[in-house]
């Protein structure tokens, strides 16, 4: 069975101390020069695309990008904390609970870049060791060829209907599904009798949500479970598909972005995160479907206004403190080894 056992680790770098007392030193005559290295979960193309635009803004820079799924990132990140031989400058993600727990653990340098005036309040997390650069949600994609009924419901992918035909990604590559599996068992409308409903018609757990995406798309699935970006994505590209926001709640995706503290560069780290925010970077990312966190930028067009968007509780408490428990009760009711 497999499990992913969050360690606890104290990491004292007397250099963040410094930081953190506001005692900041540049490590180079020009604090955007030199090299940095982002740990990430997001799409390689769309990490790229952002690089490519800061270092186009920023000459003399140079951003390397190390991309692996959430949950396999978590676990190579946590073996180079206890070794003591962290490879990341830059940290973005899709697992708030890991977040906090670094943040508590002194991982997380404190930065206070320009753009955070933009953004609301709400994505500033943990006294400013990480951020908020955009809004994902996961929800229920489905292709227009194959279903020809409304869907509303989270419950509408157990009807026999679809046995067979729908897709989720699985939480040990995806730290969404992670998010949403502590949402959903803890929600009184849904618990564990969805994903018991969802393993005897037979749902198919697999990879990532880009390959349920792509999946739904081609017609391999009628319907499924993944990123609302991902579903605006097809759509641009011609698929033959739509989206919902369940009626019981979607899942907000915190993935946020922040600052090893045992970075060699904190200024030219703490300059991305600050990219990630601005408006030249929210281009970036409203050009791959995503909706921008930053205020002064609009929305997607059709997209509704996040106010409007019906969204499930996570409590990230529950999630740190049981995730072993999660994972294992999850793969017990889908037979994953």
């Amino acid at each position: 069975m497999r499990k992913l056992v969050l360690l606890t680790v104290v990491f004292l770098v007397s250099v963040t101390l410094a930081f953190a007392a506001g005692s900041r030193e540049a490590v180079s005559d020009d604090p955007m020069s030199g090299t940095i290295t982002l740990y990430t979960s997001e799409s390689l193309t769309d990490a790229q695309a952002l690089v490519d635009r800061f270092e186009q803004l920023n000459p003399g820079s140079t951003v390397e990008v190390f991309r692996l799924g959430t949950t396999e990132l978590v676990a190579r990140l946590m073996t180079e904390i206890e070794a003591g031989e962290v490879g990341a400058d830059v940290v973005w993600f899709a697992d708030m609970a890991l977040f906090e727990s670094f943040a508590a653990d002194g991982l997380l340098l404190p930065i206070d870049p320009s753009e955070a005036a933009n953004i609301p309040d709400s994505f500033v997390y943990f006294d400013g060791m990480a951020y908020e650069v955009r809004l994902i949600y996961q929800i229920i994609m489905y292709n227009t060829n194959l279903v020809n009924r409304e869907i509303t419901s989270w419950f509408d992918m157990a009807d026999p209907e679809f046995r067979g035909m729908v897709g989720s990604a699985s939480p040990f590559v995806s730290g969404a599904t992670v998010t949403q599996i502590a949402s959903v068992v803890q929600d009184p409308n849904l618990g564990w009798e969805l994903y018991e409903q969802l393993a005897a018609n037979d749902t198919v757990i697999s990879g990532g949500n880009g390959g349920i995406a792509q999946g739904i798309a081609l017609g391999e699935y009628a319907l499924g479970l993944t990123i609302d970006f991902m579903a605006r994505t097809q759509q641009d590209q011609g698929s033959p598909v739509n989206y919902i926001f369940p009626e019981e709640g979607a899942v907000y995706v915190p993935t946020p972005a922040g600052v090893m503290a045992s970075t060699s560069n904190p200024e030219l780290s703490t300059a991305f995160v600050n990219f990630l925010m601005s408006e030249p970077g929210q281009e970036v990312l409203m050009d791959n479907g995503y909706m921008p966190v930053n205020v002064n930028m609009p929305l997607p067009e059709g997209v509704p206004s996040p106010a409007d968007i019906p969204v499930l509780s996570t409590d990230w408490d529950f999630l740190a403190e049981n995730r072993e428990m999660l994972l294992d009760r999850f793969a017990e009711i889908f037979g994953i080894d």
